[in-house]
């Protein structure tokens, strides 16, 4: 389990978990404004852009975190 094996994979996936369930529901709030349920296109909203986040610099990072710990061992 790469994500939660360092103080800075941690850290990113804080970070991921802000863009979620506080700045996507903060961004959508005002276009929705009579609906019931306007935190839930945030939250869609705000996971949509943690995973291509992922995708694009998470997970090279986790790679290459995970590649120079093993080259400390040695």
């Amino acid at each position: 389990m790469v994500h939660l094996s360092s103080p800075q994979m941690i850290s990113i996936m804080i970070f991921y978990s802000i863009i979620t369930y506080f700045i996507g529901p903060l961004v959508t709030r005002p276009y929705m404004g009579d609906h019931p349920d306007q935190c839930i296109a945030g939250f869609l909203l705000g996971f949509t852009v943690s995973i291509f986040l992922w995708m694009k610099y998470g997970r090279k990072y986790a790679e290459t975190y995970k590649y120079t710990k093993n080259l400390r061992r040695y």
